[in-house]
């Protein structure tokens, strides 16, 4: 079967809409993801505390089973967002430390399981019995995880801080006193006498006269 010549215009009709229709697609998804990532918004504005782990993404996406769909994901997209947005709210973000066992962690009685593997998908507690998904169980040790951290977990409670204590008579109202009258240039020495002193100065002068005349 002989090859097509390159610049044939059977090829270029065939290729042509092959590839406007797969820059459609890859477009709607970049829409998509965009949008599903500026959720976050609506995540800051309700909720007063949000708990996000600090996961391993590097060590995840070298497992070929999950490294797509990690990348997909843009965890560090969605921390880098949640950051900015609930610090403009006036939020809190807390962030679980990379080593916390929020998925081997009983969150009814607190037992810690050695080991979890991933494939299991349902947390059974050998202390007390529970059974619960795995990633309901982990969403209840964050809650928990917040509420010690921060004193409360409760959506759209933003727990304004406490007020910080004055130093000892700052909370007092002070006296308000009048300033100083500046030095006037009327007198030797620059001070104004008041009206008492030139009275007293008269009444001196006549007790001085009628003596004399005594």
């Amino acid at each position: 079967m002989p090859g097509i010549l390159p610049g044939h215009p059977v090829s270029a009709c065939a290729w042509w809409p092959h590839e406007a229709q797969r820059n459609k697609i890859h477009h709607r998804v970049a829409n998509l993801r965009e949008d599903t990532l500026h959720q976050t918004t609506r995540l800051a504005c309700e909720y007063g505390t949000i708990v996000v782990e600090d996961l391993g993404v590097a060590g995840m996406g070298r497992n070929r089973r999950l490294s797509r769909r990690v990348a997909d994901a843009a965890f560090g997209e969605i921390r880098r967002q949640l950051t900015y947005k609930t610090r403009r709210r006036g939020t809190r973000l807390v962030v679980a430390d990379r080593w916390y066992p929020s998925s081997k962690t009983c969150s009814r009685c607190g037992a810690v399981k050695t080991k979890l593997p991933l494939s299991v998908r349902v947390f059974e507690c050998d202390n007390c019995g529970l059974v619960l998904g795995r990633d309901a169980n982990a969403g209840h040790d964050l809650v928990a995880l917040a509420a010690r951290t921060t004193g409360t977990a409760v959506a759209g409670d933003l727990d304004l801080a406490k007020a910080k204590s004055k130093p000892r008579g700052a909370d007092r109202k002070t006296r308000v006193t009048r300033p100083r009258r500046k030095a006037g240039t009327g007198r030797a020495g620059g001070a104004i006498p008041s009206p008492r002193a030139g009275k007293e100065t008269g009444d001196r002068q006549q007790d001085t006269g009628a003596q004399l005349a005594l």
